[in-house]
C-alpha cells in the first residue's frame, strides 16, 4: 500500500499560504519591501523574532480555513486519487489543535473528505525530520517548495519533488525533481 501513499508540504505545494499571509500582514498595516524571498522577517524589512511571532499568529487564526489552493493543485490532486493515491500531508503550522482542525476542514474544503490519510501538524517552523523518519528507505513520493526540507527528504531515501517557487529558484541538486505545477507531478508520479 505503501505505494499508492504520496507524502507532501502544505504551504507552496497544496495551498497559497504567502500570497494569503501577504494579505494578511497587509491588513495589519506591514508593507513587503523585499520580493521573491522565503525569509519573511526578510520580505517585510522586521526583525526574526517579530516575524515569527506574526506567523505563529497567522497560522492560528481564522485565516488557515480558507487559505486557496496553490495553482492547479485541487486538479493535480484528483488527478492522482483517481489514479489510486492518497496523501500524508506533514505541515510545520502550529502545535494548536484548533489550528490543526482549521487546516484539516481547509484540506477537505480544496481537495475532497478522503484524500488525506492523516495530516501531521509540527509547531511552526518546525524541521520536518522527525516527521519523515517514519518513512525512511520506503521511496515514496515527498513533495515540499523548501528545497532543504526536499533534501531532507532525500537522505531518507524517498523521492523529492520540488514545486517551484521565487525563493528556490536558484537552488540545483540533480537527484531531486522540480516542477512547475502539478501537472508535472502527475506526470512523474503515474509514469514512474
Amino acid at each position: 500500500m505503501t505505494e499508492k501513499i504520496i507524502l507532501t508540504d502544505c504551504d507552496g505545494v497544496l495551498c497559497d499560504w504567502a500570497d494569503t499571509f501577504f494579505d494578511w500582514m497587509s491588513s495589519k498595516g506591514y508593507n513587503r519591501v523585499v520580493e521573491g524571498v522565503y525569509e519573511m522577517d526578510v520580505a517585510f524589512g522586521i526583525s526574526r523574532p517579530e516575524c515569527k511571532k506574526l506567523i505563529r499568529e497567522f497560522n492560528e487564526s481564522a485565516w488557515m480555513g480558507f487559505l486557496p489552493a496553490l495553482r492547479d493543485a485541487r486538479s493535480g490532486v484528483a488527478k492522482l486519487v483517481e489514479a489510486g493515491y492518497q496523501f500524508v500531508c506533514i505541515t510545520s503550522l502550529s502545535l494548536d489543535e484548533k489550528a490543526r482542525m482549521l487546516r484539516i476542514s481547509n484540506l477537505k474544503n480544496l481537495f475532497g473528505k478522503n484524500v488525506f490519510l492523516d495530516v501531521v501538524c509540527l509547531d511552526t517552523g518546525a524541521d520536518k525530520d522527525d516527521a519523515l523518519a517514519p518513512y525512511e528507505g520506503t521511496g515514496m513520493y515527498w513533495l515540499e517548495d523548501k528545497a532543504e526540507n526536499a533534501e531532507c527528504g532525500l537522505k531518507l531515501g524517498l523521492k523529492s519533488i520540488l514545486i517551484e517557487h521565487d525563493h528556490n529558484s536558484n537552488y540545483v541538486n540533480d537527484d531531486i525533481v522540480r516542477v512547475a505545477n502539478w501537472a508535472e507531478i502527475v506526470d512523474v508520479i503515474v509514469n514512474d
